[in-house]
């Protein structure tokens, strides 16, 4: 009885350890994807940018045409 018992305390104790390893590995994950998206938002904004550039140069340009 005493060694079934000690079992089901390692086989509890491992468990504990493997949860908690796959909670710092969630963890992680999940700050990835957020600097992922901070990066993605980023890309978008500067995207924006670049469109509006690009379209003011099209009407800059479009004035020495006519």
């Amino acid at each position: 009885m005493e060694n079934k018992k000690d079992s089901i305390i390692g086989i509890i104790e491992s468990l504990s350890a493997i949860s908690e390893e796959n909670a710092a590995g969630t963890q992680e994950a999940s700050a990835s994807v957020e600097e992922q998206t901070a990066s993605i938002e980023q890309i978008a904004n500067a995207s924006e940018g670049l469109a509006r550039l690009a379209e003011k140069m099209n009407q800059n340009i479009a004035k020495f045409k006519y």
